[in-house]
């Protein structure tokens, strides 16, 4: 074996030669990567958590143990259960001397994360997109991008904040009692995989049940992306969409970016392929009753009661569709005038329809 390390530099230096173009995330590579000229050991990043790394350069069988044993405490999806099954494959290079091996480096099996993002993509939950997209799978909670730039050297680490509330408070660890949720933020380049320009990060949910997920990214002290998960909420849009594709709410009374169902003494909208900011755009709902008597103090200049809207406020993202509901008041109503605007700027969508009650 070599005790001290001294082949490891070589090893260094075959990734170096091998991938000229790319950043290296490397397991415990810091003390022979300070040997290496200044523009080779600025490519390397060394990393003590084997699961941030993507190459683990070995000089004993010890080390195997250890990076085995490690590796069974978390595991980055189904398809890939622990880091151990590297170890299985031939090494990515071996040094040898006087007919013995005495230094070797293994890489992930890219092949494997590959697999295990296509199967996140195609079978989890989206929950949101936005910088990420962010699915529920496996109990855990898996942030996807198909435009990640690997870290780099010189690069502040990527803060992910990550606040859970439960559906009982009683659920809370001590430590969120004050706040309300659980906090997890984590730094994203730990126990992320980067690969031909995607990402993918596994973080696991607790066992409890979730009734908000709050999520996003800090730089520094200011948000650079941000969602917010309403769980029940998206329950609810579920299975208002099933119930709309089931023909319990009939046909639209209008279509527009948004079709508009009348049910009873409620309103439900709906967008199908609802993208990211499709429901950002404040609503409009204008209420004209069949007696103008039943309008509010204050209203009857108008002639109509205004109930506009934010989505967040009444809606939620199941999927790849938008579904909101608003009560309407129990008067009759002769008119609804309804749709999106933007102030300052117009509206983005109208329609207007009789309510027939």
């Amino acid at each position: 074996m070599d005790y001290y390390r001294m082949a490891q530099r070589q090893s260094l230096e075959y990734l170096l030669a091998r991938y000229p173009d790319d950043t290296l995330r490397v397991l415990r590579a810091s003390p022979s990567r300070r040997i290496l000229p200044w523009k080779d050991r600025e490519r390397i990043i060394s990393f003590r958590n084997p699961h941030s790394a993507d190459f683990y350069p070995f000089s004993n069988l010890l080390e195997h143990k250890w990076l085995t044993e490690e590796s069974r405490q978390f595991y980055l999806h189904p398809r890939v259960n622990n880091l151990a099954s590297l170890l299985e494959q031939p090494p990515l290079y071996a040094i040898r001397a006087y007919g013995s091996v005495i230094g070797a480096i293994f890489a992930k099996d890219v092949d494997a994360y590959q697999a295990a993002y296509a199967d996140v993509s195609a079978n989890g939950d989206p929950l949101a997109r936005s910088d990420f997209d962010i699915y529920a799978y496996d109990g855990a909670l898996y942030y996807l991008s198909a435009d990640c730039p690997p870290p780099a050297p010189n690069r502040a680490a990527r803060w992910i904040f990550l606040h859970i509330t439960p559906a009982d408070p009683a659920d809370l660890p001590a430590a969120g009692r004050a706040h309300g949720f659980e906090n997890r933020d984590f730094r994203f380049d730990e126990r992320a995989v980067f690969f031909d320009g995607k990402c993918i990060n596994r973080q696991p949910l607790p066992d409890y049940a979730i009734e908000r997920i709050r999520t996003g990214e800090h730089l520094n002290g200011e948000t650079i992306w941000r969602v917010d998960i309403n769980l029940a909420a998206r329950a609810a849009a579920q299975a208002i969409y099933e119930g709309i594709a089931a023909g319990d709410y009939g046909r639209p009374a209008a279509q527009s970016d948004f079709d508009v169902y009348l049910r009873g003494d409620a309103l439900a909208y709906l967008k199908e392929n609802c993208a990211a900011g499709d429901a950002d755009a404040r609503f409009f709902l204008h209420i004209i009753p069949a007696d103008p008597a039943d309008l509010p103090a204050g209203r009857y200049e108008y002639g109509f009661v205004n109930l506009d809207f934010q989505f967040t406020d009444y809606g939620a993202y199941a999927g790849d569709i938008c579904v909101a509901t608003r009560e309407l008041p129990r008067y009759p109503i002769e008119r609804i005038r309804t749709g999106q605007f933007v102030s300052g700027e117009g509206q983005l969508w109208s329609a207007e329809f009789t309510a027939g009650r």
